[in-house]
């Protein structure tokens, strides 16, 4: 009987420890965002499979994001033409992010730099949608992007 119950405890315990933790809430600098019906944050820093958009950001020091930001623009526009890259700005939480943005197919690659809350971080947007002003960010881009230029 003793051995029973170990068992089920064992088995127990290992049912919940494979189980994944789905993320519900994305974490932008403090700034929690509902993870949109529909979608999926693979953890709180990446979101995916959100109407055919991606997006991710990661936290540098000022100094290396520089360097990170200098480095993958420059491996993404290797072998393009000079006018492959366009400048863009874009607004969130009330701080400017610039960066570049790329036509992929049909597809565009956005590559952002800046500082939110005191804290560096490069963003990577995928998108089907072309964005050139505020009234292209609809839906959930709105929910972490307030302008667009």
């Amino acid at each position: 009987m003793k051995n029973i119950f170990t068992f089920v405890l064992l088995f127990t315990a290992l049912s919940f420890y494979g189980q994944d933790k789905k993320v519900s809430f994305l974490n932008l600098v403090g700034n929690n965002i509902q993870v949109p019906r529909g979608c999926e944050a693979t953890s709180e820093y990446e979101l995916q499979a959100c109407d055919g958009t991606s997006i991710r950001w990661d936290y540098y020091s000022a100094d290396m994001l520089k360097d990170v930001f200098y480095a993958t623009i420059t491996a993404f526009t290797e072998g393009k033409s000079d006018d492959a890259a366009t400048e863009v700005t874009f607004t969130s939480f009330g701080s400017q992010l610039k960066g570049y943005k790329f036509k992929m197919g049909t597809t565009f690659q956005y590559f952002l730099q800046g500082t939110i809350k005191d804290q560096p971080l490069m963003m990577n947007l995928g998108t089907p949608k072309d964005i050139n002003t505020s009234d292209d960010l609809e839906g959930f881009l709105g929910l972490f992007f307030d302008e667009a230029s």
